[in-house]
């Protein structure tokens, strides 16, 4: 996983390059997303997946949310510190907490005041790292990065969901980036084509390109096989990772109220997953002691009547 936010790092200083040198945010994700295009379309003709599916609004949900979140998380990276874009990217799990906790309300259950607790703090974080860092014209980028954050979680809902489905990991994958492309490619017409990059734009774009690819390898690696909490915990480190090429590249300011916003935000999101998942096995415990007893019930009316 350490592996994995270093090169997300490295993509988040790649991207931060190309838009210094002029290459557009949709330019960007036509970029990433048409090599990712042919990679995982070559791979499922080698492992023989088809790209019918039976669950295409599912699919088209999770891909244009998912789009729209590259989408924010390359504006705000191309507009912001790259440390600040990155740790506002990385508040998804914030949101999902949201999310949980509103589930247990409409379902009338009590409220995880841990979960809600760790929710504030994460928020407060946000507060604090921002306010004294940005300029006024920079408000407009942070709330794109703070929509990176949600728009990843919807999707991961949806990831997941699709995977209850039983949709092969590749198919999931290769529409995302079929959307991608596409938006990427509409995006980049209407705002008038294509720029002609220069030496450092085409490294950048190859940088980004090859650096995204890798990082998902890993990543995929790190929660497939191992601890899934250790793994929700060291991916992280892309902020630690991030923050540190944004001083020594670009020489981004890094003050003592931005690094205790950070940490807020870390230390939150870690607990944040932590709780949520427990709320989601003790639901699955529910359902199933539920099920066990409907069962007894109806084995019991079956010896009755017999």
């Amino acid at each position: 996983m350490v592996v994995a936010a270093m090169f997300f790092a490295l993509y988040a200083v790649c991207i931060k390059f190309a838009s210094i040198e002029g290459i557009g945010s949709f330019e960007v994700l036509f970029y990433r997303s048409f090599f990712g295009l042919i990679i995982f379309y070559t791979m499922m003709r080698m492992k023989h997946i088809t790209v019918h599916t039976a669950h295409p609004i599912d699919h088209m949900i999770r891909s244009f949310v998912g789009a729209g979140a590259v989408m924010a998380g390359i504006y705000s990276i191309s507009h912001l510190n790259v440390g600040l874009a990155m740790t506002l990217n990385y508040t998804s799990p914030l949101f999902i907490g949201c999310f949980t906790i509103g589930i247990m309300m409409s379902q009338h259950k009590g409220i995880n005041w841990r979960l809600l607790s760790t929710l504030l703090l994460g928020f407060f974080g946000v507060v604090v790292m921002l306010s004294p860092t940005i300029t006024p014209d920079e408000y407009f980028a942070a709330g794109v990065g703070l929509a990176a954050g949600f728009f990843t979680a919807v999707a991961t809902t949806y990831v997941k969901r699709l995977g209850l489905m039983k949709e092969p990991e590749l198919r999931i994958l290769f529409y995302f980036v079929l959307v991608g492309t596409g938006c990427g490619l509409v995006g980049t017409l209407i705002n008038g084509g294509f720029t002609m990059p220069s030496l450092v734009a085409a490294i950048a774009i190859a940088g980004f390109v090859i650096c995204s690819t890798c990082a998902q390898f890993f990543l995929t690696i790190a929660f497939s096989r191992g601890n899934l909490v250790l793994s929700g915990a060291l991916q992280y480190t892309v902020i630690l990772f991030s923050t540190l090429m944004g001083v020594f590249v670009f020489g981004d300011s890094v003050s003592t109220a931005v690094i205790g916003g950070m940490v807020m935000i870390v230390v939150a999101g870690i607990l944040a997953s932590y709780f949520t998942r427990q709320e989601k096995q003790r639901a699955m415990e529910e359902a199933k002691h539920t099920a066990e007893g409907l069962q007894r019930h109806l084995r019991h009316k079956e010896a009755r009547d017999h």
